[in-house]
C-alpha cells in the first residue's frame, strides 16, 4: 500500500489584498491528510474509497485525478483518507487531497517526482472542483511547505515559478522560516461558523465601491506583508505578531470579520504576540503567534473557540511508506 500525507496551510497575511494584485503569505501547519493506494485486482470494475465506488457528484478531486493523471481504463485502485485537518475552515483541506492524491497517482505510475508539476495538477484539480476558479496558494503551500507567497509579479531571489490558469498568471514564491520563528507556534482557533469566500470578497467589492477610501486598507495590508516578510527571515517575531496585529485592523475595517472572530482574537492577545482572522474571514478561523501556546489555546476555548496548537513551516507533501503491491 502507498501512503502519502500533505500538509494544511493558513494565510498568515495579505488576505483580501491579494484579490486586488498584492502578495499574501501562507505558511503550511503540521496537521495532515493522509491517503492510502493499493492496487485491485483485474477482476475489479471500478475505483473504491472507503469500500464504496468512486463518483464525480461525490469525489471530484479524486475521481478528476484518476482520469488526469492514472487513465479511467487502467488498473483499480482503491482508496482511503484520513485527515486532522478541519474541513470548511479555510485550512486548505481540499488542497491537501488534491496535493496527496497527486503525488501518489504520479508515484505509482514510476514518473519522476517534480514538485512544481505536483503543485500545477493540484492546483488544476482545484480549480475544476470550483467551477474553473482557484488560486493555487493551498496547493503550493501543501506541496512545497514552509512559507509561500503569491504575488502577481517576480519578487526577487525567492521566486519559484510562474503558474497560469484560465487566463490568469501567478507568481509563487518560497521563503526560509528563520530558527526564531520556528521556535514559536501557531495556535488556531476555529469558530465553527462557516463563511461563504464568494460573498465575503463580492462584499469588499461592494464596500470599496461605496466608499473608495477602504482603499487605503488594502494598501496598508499589502505593506503589512512586506513588513511581514522581512520579519520572518530576521526571526523578529515580535515584529510579525505587531504586523499580525494590524493585519486584522484593517481586516475588520473591510468588513471581513465578525463578533465571534474578534472575541477569539481579542482573548488570545492576552498571551500572544499577535493574532488576526486567517482567510476570508466572516467566520472561519484566527490565528495566534504565540510563546505560550496551551495558554493561549485554553483562552481562545474559553472564549468559545475550538483550538489547535501547530507546528508552522513544515514539510510538504511526501511519500510516508512506499510499499506498492
Amino acid at each position: 500500500m502507498l501512503k502519502v500525507s500533505a500538509p494544511g496551510k493558513c494565510i498568515l497575511l495579505g488576505e483580501h489584498a491579494v484579490v486586488y494584485g498584492h502578495p499574501a503569505l501562507a505558511v503550511s501547519i503540521d496537521m495532515r491528510l493522509e491517503i492510502n493506494i493499493k492496487k485491485l485486482s483485474s477482476k475489479s470494475e471500478y475505483h473504491m474509497i472507503e469500500g464504496k465506488e468512486i463518483k464525480r457528484n461525490h469525489h471530484p478531486h479524486i475521481f478528476d485525478a484518476i482520469n488526469e493523471i492514472w487513465g479511467a481504463d487502467s488498473q483499480k485502485l482503491a482508496f482511503e483518507i484520513s485527515s486532522e485537518i478541519p474541513t470548511s475552515a479555510g485550512l486548505g483541506s481540499s488542497a491537501a487531497l488534491s496535493v496527496a492524491i497527486s503525488m501518489g497517482l504520479v508515484t505509482l505510475k514510476n514518473e519522476k517526482i517534480d514538485l512544481e508539476k505536483i503543485s500545477s495538477i493540484a492546483h488544476k484539480l482545484e480549480a475544476d472542483s470550483q467551477g474553473g476558479l482557484a488560486s493555487p496558494m493551498d496547493s503550493s503551500t501543501s506541496t512545497h511547505g514552509g512559507c509561500i507567497l503569491l504575488a502577481n509579479e517576480k519578487l526577487g531571489k525567492n521566486w519559484l515559478y510562474s503558474r497560469t490558469l484560465n487566463n490568469k498568471k501567478w507568481e509563487i514564491h518560497s521563503f526560509e522560516l528563520h530558527q526564531n520563528i520556528k521556535d514559536v507556534a501557531i495556535v488556531i482557533g476555529n469558530t465553527g461558523i462557516h463563511g461563504s469566500t464568494g460573498d465575503l470578497v463580492k462584499g469588499v467589492k461592494k464596500r470599496l465601491e461605496e466608499n473608495p477610501k477602504l482603499i487605503q486598507d488594502i494598501e496598508a495590508i499589502n505593506a503589512l506583508t512586506a513588513l511581514g516578510v522581512n520579519a520572518i527571515e530576521q526571526g523578529d517575531v515580535e515584529t510579525l505578531g505587531a504586523v499580525m496585529n494590524l493585519n486584522h485592523t484593517h481586516l475588520q475595517n473591510i468588513g471581513v470579520s465578525c463578533k465571534e472572530l474578534d472575541d477569539l482574537v481579542s482573548a488570545a492577545r492576552e498571551t500572544a504576540l499577535g493574532a488576526k482572522l486567517t482567510g476570508a474571514g466572516g467566520g472561519g478561523c484566527m490565528i495566534a503567534l504565540s510563546k505560550n501556546p496551551k495558554q493561549t489555546a485554553r483562552d481562545i476555548e474559553l472564549a468559545g473557540g475550538r483550538s489547535y496548537i501547530c507546528k508552522f513551516g513544515v514539510e510538504g507533501v511526501k511519500i510516508e511508506d512506499s510499499m506498492i503491491d
